[in-house]
């Protein structure tokens, strides 16, 4: 059964609380039925028609350059809802394959939760300029957040949980590219969509294996995925007097100096990549790829700080003390 109190409850903590969150729902998470009343459809219809009343409120078009229309919105609705099953069923199937639990109940509610971000950003996309900006941006952090989830609902084994999260990532797409074909409709731009794809892993498509650890976008999400979760396991119990030691300063100074010069180089190229799309050139996914960090710095859910610190080695419970 709805319940609009229940649903908001647990969109606003996958948002700001969301380990808590998701812990918490756990236990419901085993029926299929209330996750799609309470989270899924919501998020779907919501999302659909908040970036609908947008793009009629502000330039007129929607984030594809397209004019919206009620036949579209019922269109992004339905699509919106075999997307999720899709998605839910293949990391749930392959879930069963690398050692995990093959729940779709499970896999819906850990797919639907970590997307919670993803559906805030196509809510937002409706809106002029920045809008297709934050909403990429949450997307790629949902897809962070994704690979967090999956231990906790779908119990991958940490050996196997970058090979399950990368063949379930590409079997999604490679079912929305057949989807889009038989429903006749290019609806995720396949041949863009497919060399982006392709050139951003570092995947071809003759088979070549997938660096997991690289700098392409899967990589870069694993890679994000593991400095969150490591931070999270940080531990810092303060000096009684509270005063910072002379080591404390000088790393928090390099931080703090490697995050600015980090944000300015991203900032500049999101710079390029938008004044190219002001003047109508063409920009590639491989772009988006290029500057993932910085669209999660965008959307405000940055995780460069803590990539900093990890990759040195430091303590990020006690660079937040700091």
């Amino acid at each position: 059964m709805f319940d609009l109190a229940r649903t908001v409850q647990l969109v606003r903590g996958a948002l700001f609380e969301a380990e808590p969150t998701w812990r918490g729902y756990l236990a419901e998470a085993g029926d299929w039925k209330k996750t799609a009343l309470l989270l899924t459809v919501p998020l779907i219809v919501a999302a659909a028609i908040v970036a609908y009343v947008l793009a009629v409120l502000g330039s007129g078009v929607s984030v594809l350059g397209l004019r919206p229309t009620f036949s579209g919105l019922l269109l992004m609705i339905v699509w919106g809802a075999v997307a999720a099953a899709v998605v839910a069923f293949i990391f749930s199937a392959f879930a069963s394959v690398f050692g995990g639990k093959g729940s779709f109940a499970l896999g819906l509610a850990a797919t639907t939760l970590a997307f919670v971000p993803g559906y805030v950003g196509q809510a937002l996309s409706g809106l002029p300029w920045l809008g297709w900006l934050i909403g990429l941006g949450l997307a790629i952090y949902s897809l962070v957040q994704l690979w967090r989830i999956i231990p906790l609902y779908l119990e991958v084994p940490d050996g196997k949980r970058t090979a399950h999260y990368i063949v379930s990532l590409l079997a999604t797409i490679v079912a929305f590219l057949v989807l889009s074909s038989l429903l006749g409709r290019s609806m995720m731009g396949s041949g863009q969509m497919l060399g982006g794809m392709q050139g951003m892993s570092g995947a071809g498509m003759e088979g070549a294996p997938m660096d997991a650890s690289g700098s392409g976008l899967f990589g870069g999400i694993v890679r994000q995925g593991d400095l969150i979760g490591a931070a999270e396991q940080d531990r810092y119990t303060p000096p009684e007097n509270g005063q910072l030691t002379e080591r404390q300063v000088q790393e928090f100074i390099r931080v703090m100096e490697r995050l600015g010069e980090a944000s300015t180089a991203r900032a500049a190229r999101i710079q390029e990549i938008a004044e190219r799309a002001d003047a109508n050139q063409q920009v590639s996914l491989q772009d988006f790829g290029a500057v993932m960090s910085g669209m999660t710095e965008i959307a405000g859910l940055s995780t460069a700080e803590i990539e900093i610190v990890k990759s040195a080695g430091g303590n990020w419970a006690e660079h937040q003390w700091v």
